[in-house]
């Protein structure tokens, strides 16, 4: 997966919140800078360790917004609960009633993960996530911090 690097992220500064501002050609572009971006706000930029794990991941949502909510929150959950922090995602099925990711990543020394952001929730403020006017596709999550 290395060199692999579909969709971008913008960072949003929000009173008490923190955002991402997603782009990408296809709704599995706007997940995957999902996970980069959700990494860069909680570490303000990726820990250089080596991925040694792999992890798959599905997950079933009404629609696109709810898989962009739902996908943040899977992912900082699994940060929180056993410390694994996602380097690398694959979207394999980007349809939210059947969503599939592969994520590699590594699990953290308690040293590295401390230094890790806190976050209070995925928020569904501003939540969207639908096709570009221009093109591709755009997506908004707001984080509460």
């Amino acid at each position: 997966m290395p060199g692999m690097r579909r969709g971008e992220f913008y960072e949003i500064d929000h009173a008490a919140d923190l955002g991402l501002d997603l782009r990408g050609p296809d709704p599995g572009a706007i997940l995957e800078a999902a996970q980069r971006g959700l990494v860069t706000l909680l570490f303000g930029e990726s820990p250089s360790i080596e991925p040694a794990e792999e992890r798959e991941v599905r997950l079933s949502e009404a629609g696109y917004p709810e898989l962009l909510k739902a996908w943040c929150e899977h992912l900082y959950r699994l940060l929180e609960e056993e410390s694994f922090l996602p380097l690398a995602t694959r979207v394999e099925d980007s349809d939210p009633s059947n969503f599939r990711a592969r994520l590699e990543g590594a699990v953290l020394p308690p040293e590295v993960r401390t230094a890790a952001s806190e976050l209070k929730a995925v928020t569904w403020h501003q939540l969207a996530f639908a096709p570009a006017p221009d093109g591709g596709w755009r997506a908004r999550v707001i984080f509460d911090v």
